[in-house]
């Protein structure tokens, strides 16, 4: 029982002590929690430090709260520069659209206003520091509409021999909205359509409209509406492609004694491209002429590079020069001469009637045999072993140089020989 009774003493002496040691410690505690805080900040900033930098891409300014009856006519910047802060590591995923620079118009009257740009970063490790530039000039005008055409402009070149016959938009007025002087300037709202490389109708939905000016230029700060139309081109053939034959046209003639061997072109087939009524007037048989090529007095080959002889608006696809060659080649042909045989080796103790001129015909160059006459050739029987009598012997005809015997007539000699 007594040690019951002095139970709830020894405890409270206990607690007593407990806590007289834990506010003993607190500070000791405290003074631990700080050195962790500080030992893990400095470990975190040498391994991940914080940096100043400039961000390398530029940021579009949006502005908002621009008032209901009002519209921006001329801002000073369209987008802003920013200096940031931030741990080393958060600068490789930054990106432009990780931030939104804003300049807020609410509030503003009709003119010019210069407001500051308010750019917020994507998170709170990051801090912009600086901003260039760090306000805007805006003006305000009055917000206008106006009806205007809608005009299909055509760019680029369909595939050749094709080109656009008809065009239509739907719709074809649209309204543009924004300050009124700007939307004074306005002519028409352009939808613009590529051609290039096609060859049958096309038919484009939303088809973006621009305003322009009367100049044809660009013109922003415009709302259009609607902001898309519907562009219908109908596309016609009118170049029409054919494959004609070459022909040389060759003046003159070669040399006396000379003549025209052959005469080839390269390519012999060209083919040409226009309209119907350029490719028709072309003759199919005769083909496409070349320049005039002269051969007067040609005693040699012939070699031109020459132009075609084209009709107007025709032209040729590919390489427009044409190769032409003309071989010329001296003339054949054959003259006659009489010439007197020559009696050889008639005996000495006989006589020989005179002989009776024979017709020797050679072939060869023209240009060779006018040269030659009856004396260049050399017409011989041969006697040798006759006695005295009637004889009738063969001939011997030893033709000049590049020459050929053709025919004689007659072709054999008949003699008599007598005796002294």
């Amino acid at each position: 029982m007594n040690t019951l009774r002095r139970l709830p003493g020894a405890l409270l002496y206990l607690g007593r002590g407990a806590v007289t040691s834990v506010i003993g410690n607190l500070s000791l505690a405290a003074l631990a929690l700080a050195l962790a805080v500080s030992l893990w900040l400095y470990v975190t900033e040498r391994e991940n430090p914080t940096t100043t930098r400039t961000f390398n891409n530029a940021i579009p300014i949006t502005y908002v709260n621009v008032p209901n009856d009002l519209a921006i006519s001329q801002a000073s910047a369209s987008n802003v520069r920013i200096r940031i802060e931030a741990p080393e590591s958060e600068f490789d995923g930054l990106e432009v659209d990780d931030f939104e620079a804003t300049v807020d118009l609410g509030g503003l009257t009709e003119g010019p206003s210069t407001v500051p740009v308010d750019v917020a970063p994507p998170n709170g490790r990051v801090n912009v520091v600086s901003t260039t530039p760090a306000q805007v000039d805006v003006t305000l005008e009055p917000r206008r509409s106006r009806d205007v055409p809608v005009r299909v402009e055509l760019v680029g070149s369909p595939q050749t021999g094709f080109a656009a016959a008809d065009t239509n938009v739907d719709p074809d007025t649209a309204t543009v909205t924004g300050p009124e002087s700007l939307v004074a300037l306005v002519g028409s709202v352009v939808a613009e359509v590529n051609l290039t490389g096609a060859r049958v109708d096309l038919t484009e939905d939303r088809v973006p409209l621009e305003p322009r000016d009367a100049r044809d230029g660009a013109i922003s700060r415009l709302t259009v509406s609607p902001t898309t139309a519907s562009v219908e081109v109908d596309l016609e053939q009118r170049e029409f492609s054919s494959p004609f034959v070459v022909t040389p046209v060759i003046a003159g003639n070669p040399a006396p004694g000379f003549n025209v061997a052959d005469v080839s072109v390269q390519p012999p087939i060209v083919t040409i491209s226009g309209s119907l009524e350029v490719l028709q007037s072309i003759d199919a048989v005769r083909g496409v002429l070349t320049e005039e090529i002269s051969i007067a007095d040609a005693r040699d080959d012939v070699r031109r590079t020459v132009q075609l002889q084209l009709p107007q608006n025709a032209r040729v696809q590919g390489n427009p020069t044409i190769e032409v060659s003309i071989d010329i080649e001296p003339a054949q042909g054959e003259f006659t001469f009489l010439v007197v045989p020559q009696i050889t080796n008639v005996a000495s103790d006989l006589l020989a009637t005179p002989a009776e001129p024979v017709a020797v015909t050679l072939g060869g160059d023209v240009s060779v045999l006018q040269e030659l006459t009856a004396q260049s050739l050399t017409v011989t029987a041969n006697a040798q072993g006759l006695g005295a009598g009637l004889h009738v012997l063969p001939l011997q005809i030893t033709p000049p140089g590049n020459t050929s015997v053709i025919r004689v007539e007659p072709g054999q000699l008949g003699i008599a020989l007598t005796r002294r």
